[in-house]
């Protein structure tokens, strides 16, 4: 069977392509994929093309998944991520192993509790060790010609300081996901090419100061580094390269090292938390080729704050997700009269997630992201309505604005006790794919009609029953019940 499916590899436009395409395999069986995630890793390998600049590579890259996928070799599972069939997957591994420059390991999603042993580790470039039990990695790895190394989901506790002593072209390091891993070896300082490292989701508690050796690195995550609270002086702004820096949910205050990272004349692409009204303001004070980077936000444990304006987050020109988390205190989000000229000032923004804002009453603001394609709101127990007709009344710009929501796939609304609307009257929603609705007990009516999908599939999704309280605008809505997992499908 490999080699009839192997015509789709072949027929591929170039090596390029291929490259790209056997790294996925990577990735344990049925992984989900995330696509920016992967185009990064293939920026880190040097598979794109290195004399662009990170936004043209990530470009290159997306365009690469998109042909992947014409060509069935990637299934499409959202916007944002992909998995490859088992079938294709073990056709990748076996071209992979038939390959005179391209060596794998892949060992992923194996359940192995220790190190495994190989005994030609010298010709491996790639492995993966992924979504194991593995705690301890006591034995150097002694693999001159590695270029990737994923040992992220393990259970990783140790990693003895000589581990990295013999693998000098290593270039993307992930040990995401193994959040009892608290200390990096200093060995870490002998990854002389290295130029991604990614240690989000783990229990690092402090950064060596070794890791200054890394004079290539380009990408560094440190989101929900929870526990970590010390990084060294001018560390940072000693990664001159930086183009990437991912520090959401890091346990090491952001603006600590803000000097440093204006300092980073290469960095494209910041993700960033903010936790109370104070910081968010210095945020509004950045340079403009710093704001510019910013592409996450994260509005988290805010608690000295009734209201909350968006004119810092307004500008940042290329803002895509932003977040509010736990702000216990916080009741409004002012739209102030001088953004209102500029009515979609969140052009960039695509996903907003709102979880524990308990005092909060309405969401109006989310109207001025036009390009807005997710919205999840959970346990904010205060919120009575997602738009306020009222508010929008006010702003003259919105007004009858017909193209609220015109980009939304999807709407996941939890446990809101007290939401009684999303919206007053019926909106066309062309592009929506999903709504969740869970434990949202005073929600009667839906802003839906028969033309509000332009006989688009709709999945609703919903506890068992709910849908026969629901009023519906339009008796035309065509309704069918799905029993395997509750859906309405429009």
């Amino acid at each position: 069977m490999y080699p009839k499916l192997k015509f789709s590899y072949d027929c591929l436009p170039d090596d390029r392509f291929r490259s790209c395409f056997l790294y996925c395999s990577l990735y344990p069986e049925d992984h989900l994929i995330e696509k920016d995630e992967l185009v990064d890793c293939w920026i880190g390998e040097g598979l794109l093309d290195e004399h662009t600049n990170l936004s043209s590579a990530r470009n290159q890259g997306h365009f690469i998944i998109g042909s992947l996928i014409d060509a069935c070799l990637l299934e499409k599972e959202d916007n944002h991520r992909v998995k490859m069939h088992d079938v294709i997957r073990d056709m990748a591994l076996w071209i992979a192993g038939e390959s005179e420059k391209e060596k794998f390991f892949v060992k992923s999603g194996f359940q192995l509790k220790e190190q495994p042993k190989a005994k030609k580790w010298e010709e491996v470039t790639r492995m993966s060790l992924m979504e194991n039990q593995i705690e301890n990695l006591t034995e150097i790895l002694e693999c001159p010609n590695l270029q990737t190394l994923f040992l992220g989901r393990n259970d990783l506790k140790v990693i003895m300081d000589d581990f990295f002593n013999f693998v000098p072209m290593l270039r993307v390091l992930d040990l995401s996901h193994n959040m009892k891993l608290e200390e990096l070896p200093v060995g870490i300082a002998k990854l002389v090419s290295l130029e991604h490292l990614n240690l989000s989701f783990t229990g690092i508690r402090k950064l060596p100061v070794e890791l200054k050796t890394l004079a290539k690195l380009k990408y560094l995550n440190l989101e929900w580094t929870t526990d970590l609270e010390m990084i060294p002086q001018q560390l940072i702004s000693s990664f001159s390269k930086l183009q990437v820096l991912k520090m959401e949910r890091c346990g090491y205050g952001c603006l600590l090292v803000s000097e440093e990272m204006e300092h980073l004349k290469y960095l494209n692409v910041l993700t960033i938390s903010f936790r109370n009204a104070s910081e968010l303001e210095k945020a509004s004070r950045f340079n403009k080729s710093f704001s510019c980077a910013i592409e996450a936000v994260s509005l988290v444990d805010f608690r000295d704050s009734r209201s909350l304006t968006i004119m810092a987050l307004a500008n940042l020109q290329h803002l895509c997700t932003l977040t509010l988390s736990r702000c216990m205190d916080l009741e409004e989000v002012k739209i102030e009269r001088n953004i209102i000229k500029g009515a979609g000032c969140f052009h960039s923004l695509r996903s907003v997630i709102l979880d524990e804002c308990n005092h909060l009453r309405d969401v109006s603001w989310v109207a001025f992201a036009p390009h807005l394609e997710v919205l999840r709101i959970a346990e904010c127990n205060g919120l009575e309505e997602i738009i306020s007709e009222e508010k929008l009344g006010k702003v003259a710009e919105l007004k009858g604005n017909s193209n609220l929501f015109s980009k939304l796939e999807i709407l996941c609304l939890h446990n809101l006790a007290k939401l009684k609307t999303i919206y007053h009257h019926a909106l066309p929603f062309p592009l929506l794919k999903k709504i969740r609705i869970v434990k949202c007990g005073m929600l009667k009516k839906l802003p839906l009609n028969s033309k509000s999908t332009k006989r688009q599939r709709l999945v609703i999704e919903g506890e068992e029953g709910w849908w026969k309280n629901v009023e519906w605008k339009d008796e035309s809505t065509r309704i069918a019940f799905l029993p395997s997992f509750k859906p309405y499908v429009i």
